[in-house]
């Protein structure tokens, strides 16, 4: 009587801890046409016409429905050394 009231039954044992589980691999990915944001590469206007040696080109993003134009922004030019007007490269 005493060892019976020891024995536990499959309803009454805790649950068994498995390995852990894994999450899907699957990644969704948006399509190229239909990114908003797209990197860009800016190169320097100035530079090409000076004739120093080098090219001081920044790569960046841009939002295509805040900004559909060409982007021009005022960066540092390491090669003259001082900040130069740079435009958005065509692709």
């Amino acid at each position: 009587m005493f060892t019976s009231s020891l024995k536990l039954n499959a309803a009454t044992r805790a649950p068994q801890v498995g390995p852990a589980r894994r999450m899907p691999s699957v990644v969704a990915m948006a399509k190229k046409s239909k990114d908003v944001r797209q990197v860009i590469t800016l190169e320097c206007t100035e530079q090409k016409e000076s004739g120093v040696p080098g090219m001081s080109r920044y790569t960046t993003q841009k939002n295509r429905r805040n900004t559909p134009d060409r982007l021009e922004v005022m960066k540092y030019n390491k090669y003259m050394k001082k900040h130069t007007l740079h435009r958005e490269l065509k692709k």
